[in-house]
């Protein structure tokens, strides 16, 4: 290609490149140069994120390795260590041997194979030495297993070799591990080099390049656009003779001579202009400045059309003035209806010989709308043309005050609301009638006065300094005021006070507006006194007294105060309620409410009757502990004077609890948990005594809360265990079934009773959960004891009432189990409580029947009089009754006792019952119940309850015993 053919290519190659393609090359190129970026130090991080996993895998092998090295010598001492951990570190070292070897996934991390030959070479020495570790071990493991009764000395030097065999193989694997990976630490620390090294010339290499860009385009793009701004504003400004200097031969280039070439064309045109217009402007100005300033419209009418109306006149008819002139006539601006009346008025004063005109019409805008008008227009006669001149003035808004001041007069003198307007300080200028009717005060009476709301009176200063604080900085006082009639009668008013204000912002007037509220502060005490009393004894009730005692203890945590809290609760007055009728129940609990508050100080007491025979006594003003004992002794001695209600004098006691704030409680709530405890306490002191709430009780509260919480996570971590309680038949001895009593073995309180725990997982609704570990972990027990030992061994589980109430109740697993292990229904016992029966659930009944019918057999537990469950014998299929505890123990107090047992189980035998007595601890007992006909019986002084290896053991020590035999 010859020069003179490339210097002729070159504009439109400059053309091709123009602002627009340039800034895409350039993007294009900055989006691969970041992407490329971005690339190498990924791949830079990767090689070091991977060799850091590597380092960090050996790391963990290390501490994995002493780990089991410390709990197998741990273990060979006879410690108690969790074989699942071991086995969960030994999987954890052959996975990161797998992993360094060949790759893989170690917590989470992805680790890749040694690739270094240096870090390579230790790998067989790692998994070497690591064998031998791992069957050091396994052999210290399977020894816990096999391990005999042997005396601790005949041990002693087998154990103590087998820990210097495990610490010596843990050292030198160790050293094994430190080896290695003091070779592959300089490599990682080389790696980090070589990444920080090339991320630093990366760096280097983006700061050239983007100096170059931005030199590049500072050069030709910034300085370009900066003389056009700068020249632009120059033009806003006026200055026409500005010019660019930018001679570049691009688009930004063209851009410069355009620019200047339109700059001198605007130049000659405004020099040509101003000289034609110089006339006009020195005889328009004075009328266009009266125009354009004028707050009235200014029209001129020639011919009957407009020839001029000013920018005012046609805003207020919501045209632009071109609309107007020449188009529309004066006519056309009033509404149509009055168009003829202004055709009349304009011809009656171009007779007169001043021809003006003044007349108020309904102007008629662009829109449609119609807005009051009044013109003021002269006629003007120059030869035989005739034209008229005015103004036009919008009167609407005139218009309407006059109206609504009209309306608001009519308002004033007829409202039903009282309504008074005072000065700026409150001195009354007038009121309506409305506000005489209400207070009886005429206005020449109050006029002049200062407004009896803004008086001092029955309220406190307080009241008054809020009051005129909000007036004054906010121009509004909405509240509610207790005033005094002319008469005397006090009345309550609503008020509402407003401020009017004048254009410079001083206060013109205040209005205030009041209601009577006098009846309905009257409907809303009494609602407020029904809804906060009861209805019975007219003492607040639980409603009231919660907000009272939340009030209490906010104010005892600000001053520092200490509250007593007293809980009391009448003791058997169910009793009397159901033997002598509700309505003597009803007349004593009114006497004891009175009674109560006779003994309570009323400055400093509140008392309050939470329901039933539950009273509850809250004393503030910092109480101490020889005030409250003398408070406790008044009440119970008052309560158990004769009560005289119609008939015999009745006697009645009372059980009170005490606890104090803050001492005993950081809450309202707590406060009453703690008094509610205290109560029980004294109730089962003996009654007709009080008791404080102590640190014991608080200990239990906290177990009981901390319990509540950490059941669910207990459940997970398997913290609950079984024992076995051996149940034995009388006539042989010999052993029939075992009562299977559940445990929790607690973190922090150690071995814990259902009793503690069962009612959360009721209410909690983890009773299913609870109640299915418990069935499976029996069940396995019982299919390999009654296939290795006891082959008619029978297991009885106490089945929770919550449990019979689910609709998917864990129950019906076991049939699966049954199944599984080829067991009978019948080797298991469910034993119920008595009280389930007197319950009467029908849901709890029919589940019970279809269990019975799928073959599982039922047991009544800790019956006492027997009655509710042999009453229920013919409804429920019952075959084993459980003589509770207390019966058994009160045996050998007389014959009365001897006599009621053995009458229960001759009844029990007639029903086609089987009898157990529990709590046998005395062989003098034993004898009793066997003589008396009793079929089976359990308690230490046969077995006391055994975990599964010593149950296993006692059913082989039988099973051999009857082997000999």
């Amino acid at each position: 290609m010859s020069p003179h053919t490339s210097r002729a290519a070159w504009p439109a190659v400059r053309s091709f490149f123009g602002p627009g393609t340039a800034s895409a090359v350039f993007f294009l190129f900055m989006l691969v140069f970041v992407l490329g970026n971005a690339a190498a130090v990924h791949s830079l991080l990767s090689r070091y994120e991977s060799a850091l996993d590597q380092a960090v895998t050996l790391d963990r092998m290390r501490a994995s390795s002493q780990q089991l090295a410390v709990r197998a010598m741990r273990l060979s001492d006879g410690a108690l260590v969790q074989a699942g951990q071991l086995s969960q570190e030994m999987d954890l070292m052959d996975r990161a041997l797998q992993a360094l070897d060949q790759g893989g996934v170690i917590d989470g991390r992805e680790v890749p194979a040694l690739a270094q030959a240096a870090a390579r070479d230790f790998l067989p020495r790692i998994r070497r030495d690591w064998a031998t570790l791992r069957g050091r071990v396994q052999t210290v493991l399977l020894g816990t297993y096999v391990r005999d009764e042997r005396t601790a000395e005949a041990q002693e030097l087998p154990q103590v070799i087998q820990r210097q065999w495990v610490a010596d193989d843990a050292e030198t694997l160790l050293g094994t591990l430190d080896a290695c990976a003091d070779v592959l630490m300089p490599l990682l620390r080389e790696g980090k080099d070589r990444a920080l090294l090339a991320s630093g010339g990366l760096a280097l290499l983006d700061l050239i390049l983007l100096l170059v860009l931005y030199l590049m385009l500072r050069r030709h793009l910034v300085r370009p656009l900066r003389e056009l701004r700068i020249a632009c504003r120059e033009l806003v400004q006026g200055h026409y003779d500005v010019r660019i200097g930018y001679r570049g031969r691009g688009e930004l280039g063209q851009v410069a001579r355009d620019f200047n070439d339109g700059i001198r064309q605007v130049h000659d045109l405004l020099a040509k202009m101003r000289e034609d217009q110089a006339g006009l402007l020195r005889a328009d100005t004075i009328f266009q400045g009266l125009a354009s300033n004028s707050i009235v419209g200014i029209f001129l009418v020639e011919n009957e059309r407009f020839t001029f109306v000013s920018h005012k006149m046609a805003e207020i008819f919501g045209y632009e003035p071109r609309e107007m002139i020449d188009a529309m006539t004066l006519l056309s601006i009033v509404a149509p209806r009055e168009r003829f009346l202004m055709a009349e008025s304009i011809k009656a004063s171009q007779s007169r010989r001043d021809g003006t005109l003044r007349f108020e019409r309904h102007g008629r805008r662009k829109d449609g709308s119609e807005i009051d008008i009044e013109v003021f227009s002269s006629t003007v006669r120059v030869g035989e043309q005739v034209s008229i001149i005015g103004i036009v003035q919008d009167i609407t808004e005139r218009k309407q005050a006059e109206s609504s001041a009209q309306l608001a007069a009519i308002a004033y003198e007829n409202s039903s609301e009282a309504i008074a307007i005072t000065d700026s300080a409150g001195v009354v200028i007038d009121v309506n009638p409305a506000y005489s009717r209400m207070t009886g005060f005429w206005p020449d009476e109050i006029a002049g006065e200062l407004l009896p709301l803004l008086r001092p009176g029955r309220h406190n200063r307080d009241f008054y300094d809020d009051m005129w604080h909000a007036i004054n900085t906010q121009g509004r006082w909405e509240g509610e005021y207790w005033g005094q009639r002319k008469s005397g009668e006090d009345y309550a008013e609503r008020v509402v006070m407003d401020t009017a204000w004048n254009h410079d912002g001083s206060v013109n007037c205040r209005v205030a507006m009041l209601s009577d509220v006098t009846q309905k502060k009257q409907i809303e005490a009494q609602i407020w006194n029904q809804a906060h009393h009861d209805p019975l004894t007219s003492l607040p009730n639980r409603q009231y007294f919660n907000e009272r005692l939340r009030a209490a203890v906010q104010s005892a945590d600000q001053s520092g105060q200490a509250l007593a809290l007293l809980f009391l609760d009448l003791d058997l007055f169910k009793e009397i309620n159901d033997s002598m009728g509700h309505a003597t129940g009803d007349r004593l609990l009114v006497e004891v409410a009175r009674r109560l508050q006779a003994c309570a100080a009323p400055e400093t007491s509140f008392v309050a009757r939470l329901g039933g025979d539950e009273f509850v006594v809250l004393v503030g003003d910092t109480p101490d502990k020889a005030r409250i004992d003398a408070l406790c002794r008044a009440i119970l001695d008052r309560i158990t004077e004769p009560y005289r209600l119609g008939g015999d004098p009745l006697r009645i006691s009372a059980s009170l609890g005490v606890a104090l704030y803050p001492q005993d409680a950081e809450d309202a709530e707590a406060l009453m948990r703690h008094v509610d405890m205290a109560m029980y306490v004294a109730k089962d002191s003996g009654r007709n005594c009080f008791h404080y709430f102590d640190r014991s009780m608080r200990e239990r509260a906290r177990m009981q809360r901390d319990l509540m919480y950490a059941l669910p996570q207990a459940i997970e971590d398997g913290q609950f265990f079984l024992l076995f309680q051996p149940i034995h038949a009388f006539r042989t001895g010999r052993i029939v079934q075992a009562e299977v009593l559940l445990r929790w073995r607690h973190p922090e309180f150690g071995v814990i009773a259902p009793a503690d725990f069962i009612p959360f997982a009721e209410e909690r609704l983890l009773i299913r959960p609870l109640g299915d570990w418990v069935f499976r972990e029996s069940i396995r027990q019982l299919a390999r004891w009654r296939r290795d030992l006891a082959p008619d061994l029978r297991l009885t589980i106490n089945v929770s009432p919550g449990q019979l109430g689910l609709e998917d109740a864990g129950l019906d697993v076991v049939f699966g189990l049954f199944d599984a292990l080829d067991l009978s229904p019948d080797c298991l016992v469910l034993e119920l409580s008595e009280h389930m029966l007197i319950a009467e659930d029908p849901q709890v009944r029919d589940r019970l029947r279809r269990l019975h019918d799928s073959g599982l057999r039922f047991s009544v537990g800790a019956v006492s009089i027997g009655m509710p469950a042999l009453l229920a014998v013919h409804e429920l299929p019952f075959e084993t009754l459980k003589l509770e505890r207390a019966t058994t123990e009160r045996l050998l107090d007389g014959e009365h006792a001897a006599m009621v047992s053995e009458a229960i189980i001759t009844l029990a035998h007639r029903l086609g019952l089987r009898v157990t007595a529990e709590g046998i601890t005395r062989q003098a007992q034993y004898e009793l119940l066997r003589d008396a006909g009793c079929d089976e019986g359990q308690g230490y002084w046969f077995d006391e309850p055994l975990d599964q290896e010593a149950f296993e053991r006692r059913l082989r020590d039988e099973a051999g015993h009857r082997a000999v035999h």
